[in-house]
C-alpha cells in the first residue's frame, strides 16, 4: 500500500529513507528536519512523493517533483530507496511503477532521474524499466582565489526569462532556477555574453548553471567577477554537464571532479 509523504509520520518516512540508504555509496543519513528540507528546497511535492508499506511497515520511499519547462510537463525522481530488510521483493520496480503511473495520470510527458556512476544495481533497474542515459554530469569543487580584476560584469535578475533565457526541460531538476537561486546575467562591454544560476551556502558559492559564449577565453575573468561579488572561500559546480565547454573550462581553471553521474529519461 502506498501513502503520500505528507500522510506518513516524520519518524516513519525518515526511518525508511535512512534504512534504504544505509549501505549507499555516499553518506546520506538525514534527520526529520533535513529530509523535509530536501523536499521544500528542491520543490518536491509532499503529496506526490510516496512511501510503500509492506505488512504495515514502511518499506520503500520515492520523491516526486513536477513542473512545466519549455512547454513540456516533466517529473523528476528526487530519490528512491528500499529498506534493506525488504530487498529481494522487486519493491524498486513497484516504486518506479507508482511514480510513472502517477505522472501519467497527471499528463506528464517525460520522467527524469540521476544515478551515480558505479551504482550498477540501481542503473540496471532503471534501464530495465525503460530509462535511457542522456548525459554525464559532474560535481566539481575548488578553493581557488581568483584575481580581483575582471573585464566582465554580473547582474542579478529576477528570472532568466528577463534576459531572454528559456530554461531547457533537460536542465537537471536540482539545478533549475525555480528553487529560489540567484539568476545572473553576465556582461562584457554592456553586452550579454552568458548567464548563471547560483546559490550561497555559508562561505561557498554553488554554480547550478553556467553558460558562456566563449568559455575558454571568458572563464577566468567571469570567475573573477563572481569572486568580487560573492567572495567565496569555496566553489562548487553542481551536476554540470561534463562535455559542455564551460564545464571543461572550469576544470582547466582550478576545479576538480568530486563525483560523476548520468542523467536518465523516459518518455511516457
Amino acid at each position: 500500500m502506498f501513502r503520500s509523504y505528507k500522510n506518513v509520520s516524520a519518524r516513519e518516512r525518515t526511518q525508511v529513507w535512512n534504512n534504504g540508504f544505509s549501505d549507499y555509496m555516499f553518506p546520506i543519513h538525514m534527520t526529520q528536519e533535513q529530509l523535509d528540507y530536501r523536499l521544500s528546497s528542491l520543490s518536491i511535492s509532499q503529496e506526490l512523493s510516496k512511501i510503500l508499506f509492506v505488512n504495515h511497515q514502511p518499506a520503500g520511499i520515492y520523491l516526486h517533483g513536477e513542473g512545466v519547462f519549455s512547454g513540456e510537463k516533466i517529473a523528476w525522481l528526487g530519490g528512491m530507496a528500499v529498506d534493506s530488510k525488504f530487498r529481494g521483493q522487486q519493491l524498486s520496480v513497484k516504486l518506479l511503477h507508482e511514480f510513472e503511473t502517477t505522472a501519467k495520470n497527471r499528463n506528464t510527458e517525460t520522467l527524469y532521474l540521476e544515478a551515480i556512476d558505479g551504482n550498477d544495481r540501481a542503473i540496471l533497474i532503471y534501464q530495465k524499466f525503460g530509462f535511457v542515459p542522456l548525459c554525464k554530469v559532474l560535481v566539481l569543487e575548488s578553493q581557488e582565489v581568483y584575481p580581483l580584476k575582471t573585464h566582465h560584469e554580473i547582474k542579478k535578475v529576477e528570472t532568466l526569462e528577463e534576459i531572454g533565457i528559456i530554461e531547457d526541460n533537460t536542465t537537471l531538476w536540482q539545478n533549475k532556477s525555480i528553487h529560489g537561486y540567484d539568476c545572473i546575467g553576465i556582461y562584457q562591454d554592456k553586452n550579454l555574453v552568458g548567464y548563471a544560476v547560483v546559490s550561497v551556502k555559508e562561505d561557498c558559492l554553488v554554480f547550478h548553471q553556467l553558460e558562456l559564449e566563449e568559455a575558454h577565453t571568458q572563464i577566468k575573468s567571469v570567475l573573477s567577477a563572481f569572486q568580487i561579488t560573492y567572495a567565496p572561500q569555496k566553489w562548487i559546480g553542481s551536476n554540470l554537464v561534463a562535455d559542455e565547454p564551460t564545464t571543461q573550462s572550469l576544470v582547466i581553471n582550478g576545479f576538480s571532479e568530486v563525483l560523476s553521474q548520468h542523467q536518465y529519461s523516459k518518455k511516457i
